[in-house]
């Protein structure tokens, strides 16, 4: 970066019109430091953005790369950077790097296997083989990058720039990055939870910034929250029971999983639903509910409560195990959790093969379903869907719970701003398609009059 333009700049490498891939270059003259190094997903021209060739930095100047949680959208680009040159540190909260580490193998093993599949159909054709974009072993060199660090505690990551973890109440480990830098401050909020989370602290609201960059992933709609997430969970379950069907819930492995988990066992235990067989479908999802007991200062769950989200499910683990559930033999009605969350891959379409073909069962979405996958299609009202290039008729019931999402909508995105004693020199918009985006910066410009930029993808934003 030439010393004639700026002294800093930002450039939204990801999550920038759309919910997935997030990355954010902040560049200085001395830095050069990454916030969130995720993956694209969704539609097919989004994921192609993972394998582009050519990366406008190159990785081995990168002096760190900060995260800000584990999911897939916000860490699964790691090892393809650190397989291009990067050998920085990797700053994390210390639940983060046990997720991420999760997150990474089991993305590492999907791509592995899908490269497989796909190499036996273009061999057949004549087709030079691929390659996946990782391997555990690029896995294993990415992990030995991490460093944790508690929240709230500042870190020295170079000359005059040093930042903090400050809780979101998103996931185990997420937080908002406030950073330091040539005296500007910046508060990157990686993605914002709602003010009252199920199983976490609410999210921490930060006084100062001269720049901030918000996520916008609800900006423009509201949960429902005049039903409770219990009783809203209760009335699917019930609705289900009496017509004889099962609930299928495709869910994000990490906290969602555990969320319902524990909301279901507290409504058996009040004997407000029925005591069916719980089956959690998720190498990942059983690994990272043990976490919960590991991390316990990072949740509100009790004791006993965080225990029973392993003693009170059926822990489904081989491929084997998937079909013996799915076998006329086993329990006629049940509740399936099963990942992926917007229905793009996992054991969850093994299940809706089976079952969504059903008029008596119910498909339960419980998170945001971005634009070109199954979930949205399915919350949309589509007649059918396809897997494995079938398409397979919709006669289960398809209903959403919005109040069950990790993210925030727009109040308690707007609440998260209201602490901001004085306006930023600039609010960056991200994480969000267009509509939301747009909605909230005008929400945002009605309530505060601040100066709001909704993020372009790669443009350079000079400061």
């Amino acid at each position: 970066m030439s010393k004639q333009t700026t002294a800093v700049q930002l450039q939204f490498l990801g999550a920038a019109g759309v919910v997935t891939g997030s990355k954010t270059l902040l560049q200085t003259h001395n830095h050069k430091i990454l916030i969130d190094c995720g993956l694209f997903q969704g539609n097919k021209s989004e994921r192609k953005l993972n394998k582009v060739k050519k990366l406008p930095f190159k990785p081995e100047e990168l002096d760190a790369i900060i995260l800000t949680h584990g999911h897939l959208d916000h860490c699964g680009y790691l090892p393809v950077l650190v397989k291009k040159g990067f050998s920085g540190p990797i700053y994390v909260t210390s639940p983060t790097c046990d997720i991420t580490e999760i997150v990474l193998r089991d993305s590492a093993s999907i791509q592995e296997e899908d490269t497989r599949e796909l190499n036996k159909r273009r061999e057949q054709k004549g087709k030079k083989p691929l390659k996946p974009l990782y391997r555990q072993k690029h896995v294993d060199r990415t992990m030995a990058l991490f460093q944790t660090h508690e929240d709230n505690l500042w870190i020295e990551a170079g000359d005059q720039l040093k930042f903090r973890f400050q809780k979101s109440g998103h996931i185990l480990g997420s937080a908002s990055v406030e950073l330091e830098c040539q005296g500007r401050t910046f508060v990157f909020s990686g993605d914002v939870g709602q003010q009252m989370p199920l199983i976490l602290d609410e999210p921490k609201r930060l006084k100062k910034a001269d720049y901030i960059i918000l996520e916008s992933t609800y900006g423009d709609k509201l949960h429902d929250n005049s039903v409770s997430p219990y009783q809203s969970l209760q009335n699917v379950v019930n609705t289900t029971f009496e017509k004889g069907g099962s609930l299928i819930i495709p869910s994000f492995a990490v906290e969602r999983a555990q969320e319902i988990i524990m909301l279901l066992n507290n409504l058996m235990d009040e004997k407000s639903i029925p005591n069916l067989p719980i089956y959690l479908d998720s190498p990942m999802g059983k690994n990272i509910t043990e976490l919960f007991q590991k991390h316990r200062s990072w949740h509100n769950l009790s004791e006993t409560e965080c225990d029973n989200l392993t003693q009170n499910v059926h822990l489904i683990s081989s491929f084997e195990d998937t079909l013996n559930v799915l076998r006329d033999d086993g329990p006629k009605q049940k509740i399936i959790i099963a990942g992926s969350g917007m229905v793009t891959g996992g054991r969850i379409l093994y299940y809706l093969k089976q079952l969504v073909g059903d008029e008596k069962n119910t498909v339960l979405l419980v998170g945001h379903q971005s634009a070109g996958t199954r979930g949205r299609k399915l919350s949309s009202g589509a007649p059918n869907i396809k897997i494995d290039g079938e398409a397979y008729e919709v006669k289960a019931e398809v209903t959403q719970i919005g109040s069950l999402s990790a993210h925030g909508d727009q109040a308690d995105l707007l609440w998260w701003l209201q602490e901001f004693a004085e306006a930023p020199k600039q609010l960056f918009l991200n994480h969000g398609e267009e509509d939301a985006a747009g909605t909230l910066k005008q929400k945002i410009e009605e309530a505060h009059n601040w100066p709001v930029t909704v993020a372009e993808m790669n443009r350079v934003y000079p400061l």
